[in-house]
């Protein structure tokens, strides 16, 4: 069946889109609730910075965020820390 849709074109993925309820927003008036939720977090970094050669050390790096009541803490904190280092050019 599978190579029959493949010789065939037959396509065998899906994709779908959530229409998240309850929001708006007047881009005019500068009013509303664009998000259903809203998610709170910093993040600090420690860092050793040797100023005659530019070479630097993270030390240390603390996160805060705040999720709410947490569906799955393994994949809130992976996201989390996903999210750092992908901002992150070290």
């Amino acid at each position: 069946m599978i190579q029959a849709a493949y010789f065939g074109r037959v396509s065998l993925s899906e994709k779908g889109f959530y229409a998240t309820p309850q929001i708006h927003y007047d881009r005019s008036l500068g009013q509303g609730n664009p998000f259903y939720y809203y998610a709170f977090g910093a993040a600090v970094s420690e860092v050793s910075v040797d100023t005659l050669s530019g070479e630097y050390q993270v030390t240390r790096v603390d996160i805060l965020h705040d999720v709410g009541n947490s569906l799955n803490p393994a994949i809130d904190i992976g996201q989390v820390e996903g999210a750092l280092f992908r901002g992150w050019d070290g």
